[in-house]
């Protein structure tokens, strides 16, 4: 999932969502009370009104469609807790109540001429003509499973905190100068010479002593860690088994025969040659050579102009074709060429090549195929049925074995496998797919726990119960030994490293060239292309880059680059102007301006608070 994010991560709406994500909590803060709330099913309490759970609920799944329609890819609620959907749920929740209360304090009224303004100036409203058009209002009220009494009521309810919230940060905008000088420090560009030094730049060291090798391993034993290992066991309510407990009568599937003629029912094809001319008299003139036994490709050649790919149409049913042209095809003995046929494209001569009969598959042939497809859909609704049973046997306390056996639930036990599915030998475990959703499962529980029922993927569901956990823990030194060796010999060339550029960043300071400094080590030199402050070149490591723009003209850095160390002397210092910029400058200080605006926001959220207390019931949170 991560890589997915990374992979879109320059698509402007992925960029909106998770600062919407940001600036809920920049807004809204998280220094709420928590306090233990007894039998108290309410999520939070904002002064007088209550956070329900299936508000929350319908609030995260608003956030999660969002996200799915940017990514392409289905997230599951562990992942939505990792990205902060749900605090960010609640607290947008609590953000719009504390409004609300500070309106009704106010007094804030919206009136109805207001609201029908709102709805009929709504663009997902306007039909064909681009007016408001009732039907589809309607259409999509219902759709969305709402009635106009309470689509106008949200709506009053938006209009009036955008009211108050306008006010509150109406005019804020940046001042002139924070703007120049900021963007001055974003939009200057720098280049730089720079070297790699690689782990062949230095030679290689020693054997460790025992001693060293101790005193490296006392020291860095989170290296030495085993990892994680638990045993589980599955269960799985899937749709292929419950499919394969259902029966359809063949009344039932022959009615679903008769219902898909064209996939059933084979359609006869034919491969087609044509041959397009401009007028009747040259479409004669070659049909009368075609008769007389030339080939059609050498006439299409000479008389139409076409070559063998425009010649050729390929197999083609019927219905592939233009009126005019499709009774002439079909109608054509194989080999033969047709009279000449007009339309609005000219004078057509086809002949048929080849003719595949069509082959209509009898209900016999497809009563398996029909009875599976069938007893799919139908597993669909049972298996919704028994999914929701199995929840509330789970929230009711059965035990994991108590469901399995209620419900029949086929199970798999894992006797050991760490977090990222590998058995202690190393190899991958056999999981039920998709196994990283089922590994979350198994690691996001603890020793003895049973976790909710979760999507396993369009094929059913699964429960997972942690069986036993063998905690990471440091492998003694014995065991450890050639790994310590490598990992202290790695250590070694890395600090053997810094220090070569250590040493060639001095020399330069005491005035040598940086190109001399380099042949000296017989170390190539390249040039940057001109870098930005925050912008991103593959070819040079971020920490660089940082460096860079924290050096002077001509002064030496380095940064680590995974096993290398890169060197670099800022070769040119590109100022940037805003007067030269305007539109930059411009969007500039528009995103100074709305940050102004959510820190201003902030303020007063945190001011509200002050006067409406909130509370959040962290048990039930969790348990949501």
């Amino acid at each position: 999932m991560l890589q997915v994010i990374r992979s879109k991560a320059n698509n402007i709406v992925v960029k909106a969502l998770f600062g919407l994500l940001a600036a809920t909590f920049a807004l809204w803060g998280i220094g709420d009370i928590f306090r233990n709330w007894g039998t108290d099913t309410a999520i939070a309490r904002v002064g007088s009104k209550e956070v329900s759970s299936d508000q929350l609920n319908l609030e995260i799944r608003n956030q999660l469609n969002q996200l799915r329609s940017v990514l392409g890819q289905s997230i599951d609620m562990d992942q939505a807790k990792q990205f902060g959907l749900v605090n960010s749920s609640l607290q947008r929740i609590v953000g719009g109540y504390l409004i609300d209360l500070e309106t009704d304090r106010l007094g804030l009224v919206v009136g109805d001429e207001a609201v029908r303004q709102a709805i009929i100036s709504n663009p997902n409203f306007a039909g064909p003509s681009g007016a408001f058009d009732r039907t589809r209002y309607t259409q999509l009220l219902a759709a969305n499973q709402l009635n106009e009494a309470q689509y106008e009521a949200s709506m009053r309810q938006d209009l009036v905190r955008t009211q108050l919230t306008t006010a509150v940060v109406d005019g804020m905008t940046a001042p002139g100068p924070l703007v120049d000088t900021m963007y001055r420090s974003r939009a200057e560009r720098r280049s730089a010479d720079i070297v790699t030094l690689t782990p062949a730049a230095v030679p290689a060291p020693p054997a460790p002593t025992e001693d060293q090798l101790k005193a490296f391993y006392d020291g860095h034993k989170e290296m030495f860690l085993t990892q994680e290992q638990r045993g589980f066991s599955i269960a799985l309510l899937k749709l292929d088994d419950v499919a394969s407990t259902i029966k359809v009568p063949d009344d039932k599937l022959k009615a679903e025969y008769d219902k898909r003629p064209d996939e059933f029912q084979g359609t006869e094809e034919r491969n087609l040659q044509q041959m397009l001319l401009p007028d009747e008299a040259k479409a004669k003139a070659a049909k009368a050579q075609l008769d007389a036994g030339k080939d059609f490709a050498a006439v299409a050649k000479s008389d139409a102009g076409s070559d063998a790919a425009s010649t050729d149409l390929g197999w083609v049913k019927k219905s592939d074709l233009p009126d005019q042209l499709a009774s002439v095809a079909f109608g054509l003995a194989k080999g033969k060429a047709s009279d000449p046929v007009q339309t609005s494209f000219g004078w057509h001569i086809l002949r048929v090549t080849d003719i595949k009969p069509g082959q209509t598959k009898s209900f016999e042939s497809v009563k398996d195929q029909l009875s599976r497809e069938v007893s799919r859909d139908q597993a669909g609704d049972q298996i919704a049925k028994t999914a929701n049973d199995i929840d509330d046997a789970l929230a009711g306390g059965n035990s994991f074995d108590t469901v399995v056996q209620k419900f029949g639930l086929k199970t798999q036990k894992i006797a050991a496998i760490n977090a990222q599915g590998q058995t202690p030998d190393g190899k991958p475990a056999d999981l039920p797919q998709p196994a990283d959703v089922v590994l979350r499962a198994a690691f996001g529980n603890n020793n003895g726990e049973t976790s909710p029922l979760s999507e396993l993927g369009d094929d059913g569901y699964f429960i997972v119960h942690v069986d036993k956990v063998d905690a990471a823990v440091v492998k003694p030194l014995a065991d450890a030994h050639a790994q310590a060796v490598t990992l202290w010999q790695a250590d070694q060339k890395k600090d053997a490293l810094n220090k070569l550029a250590d040493s060639m960043i001095q020399q330069v300071k005491d005035g040598k060239s940086f190109k001399d400094v380099a042949a000296a080590r017989k170390l190539t030199i390249s040039t940057t292309p001109a870098l930005e402050r925050l912008g991103s070149d593959p070819t040079v490591p971020p920490a660089l880059v940082a460096a860079l723009f924290n050096a002077k003209q001509g002064g030496a850095v380095s940064a680590a680059s995974g096993e290398n160390v890169v060197v670099g002397q800022v070769k040119t210092i590109e100022a940037a102007d805003p007067a030269k910029d305007a539109d930059n400058v411009k969007q500039f200080a528009d995103e100074l301006s709305n940050q102004l605006k959510t820190d201003m926001m902030g303020a007063f959220d945190q001011s509200l608070r002050g006067h409406f207390p909130v509370e959040i019931n962290q048990s039930n949170l969790d348990h949501l």
